[in-house]
């Protein structure tokens, strides 16, 4: 086989990630799809063969399983993607350390025997990294909200500390200085610290395992693409949004939302969709009792489904991994066609490459709390 067009490809835990992690890519033009689960990534890599994207992510779906399970995940993805020969290996986390990190983390390490950098940071959403801890919005991450995750603890302490634990010692690095030429976790306190760690890895291709979050994909994605493009996409003449994250971010959005546009239609229920709505929110009733995770986003991805199917020249938005995982299964996509960045955090993509469904993701505590009143006011 001859040299692969492929020049990156990431490993996620969850859909939402592996899209945050491509959509900086796209938007400097590179050509980026992300493939929707592990279990279609050999025969997608085959169905594209003489016409691969700049840009392969895939997610394992493995946010909420067994180290061990979530492990064995990322060496099979990382195995099968070895045949494109990248020339960059991403790991996306998230940048709060839900999932299985360390795990993860090693075994795609093991897998593609290249020395590890870690670099979680996202300074643009106030997630920096300081003495190899986590900081969110300068309180240590065992002190927010993201510690008491419902379905996903992370865990605390000291990152060099939790890979050591795990038979990795990792070499500290701080802004200013050179890489070591060892496995290593960087503090980053600005974008500017995270592109410095970027051209470091741009610099040396074919040996280093970038591990981080959307910062440090942006970072690496200007120092190989260059400046970001505008975004380009057709006019729309509506927007559905679904809301099945839990986090106390998406309420606030959420709450936000409302104040704003009291009269905007909220549906809690598949049966009272209708496909004529140009606006509305898809979200669990606040009152009704707790429902399994995967149950709710069944739900509101069956409800959105029903407006994509329609195909109304209509923008839609699924907020949560779980959630738009689901939806694919739905819309039985095997991929989305990446096509950049709406802002930073929030991804507009097509479900195997169907421009009849413009679709925004973005991962649930993402964002500020005014980030659905800018997205449905755009559309004015």
């Amino acid at each position: 086989m001859g040299v692969s067009e492929c020049r990156v490809a990431i490993v996620a835990d969850d859909l939402t990630g592996a899209l945050d992690a491509a959509a900086p890519f796209a938007q400097r033009g590179a050509t980026t799809r992300v493939v929707i689960a592990l279990e279609g990534l050999e025969a997608s890599l085959d169905a594209w063969q003489g016409a691969l994207s700049d840009v392969i992510a895939v997610t394992t779906e493995s946010r909420h399983l067994t180290a061990s399970a979530s492990a064995e995940r990322v060496t099979q993805a990382t195995r099968i993607l070895a045949r494109l020969a990248p020339a960059v290996w991403f790991k996306k986390i998230d940048s709060t350390l839900r999932g299985q990190v360390v795990a993860e983390s090693l075994a795609m390490h093991r897998a593609c025997c290249r020395r590890l950098l870690l670099a979680p940071a996202v300074p643009s959403q106030g997630r920096t990294t300081c003495d190899a801890r986590i900081l969110v919005y300068g309180q240590p991450l065992e002190a927010t909200d993201f510690a008491r995750d419902a379905r996903s603890l992370p865990p605390s302490g000291e990152l060099d500390a939790l890979f050591a634990a795990a038979g990795l010692p990792l070499a500290r690095h701080v802004p200013g200085q050179r890489l070591p030429m060892a496995d290593s976790v960087a503090d980053a306190e600005t974008d500017a610290d995270l592109e410095a760690l970027a051209g470091e890895v741009g610099d040396e291709p074919g040996k280093w395992l970038a591990v981080g979050a959307a910062g440090l994909s942006r970072a690496l994605a200007q120092v190989m693409f260059g400046e970001a493009v505008s975004l380009d996409h057709m006019p729309f003449t509506g927007l559905w949004m679904a809301v099945g994250s839990r986090s106390e971010r998406a309420a606030q959005q959420v709450a936000a939302l409302r104040r704003y546009t009291p009269d905007l239609p909220v549906v809690t229920d598949i049966a009272d969709v209708t496909v004529e709505s140009p606006c509305l929110l898809l979200t669990p009733y606040p009152e009704a009792p707790p429902r399994d995770a995967n149950e709710v986003a069944a739900t509101l991805a069956d409800a959105l489904a029903v407006g994509m199917l329609a195909a109304r020249q209509r923008l839609y938005l699924v907020t949560g991994g779980d959630c738009a995982s689901a939806l694919m299964k739905r819309l039985d996509a095997c991929y989305i066609e990446v096509a950049g960045e709406w802002e930073a955090g929030m991804v507009l993509g097509y479900p195997q490459g169907n421009r009849k469904w413009p679709l925004l993701t973005k991962a649930g505590g993402f964002g500020d709390e005014a980030l659905l009143v800018r997205l449905l006011r755009s559309l004015d």
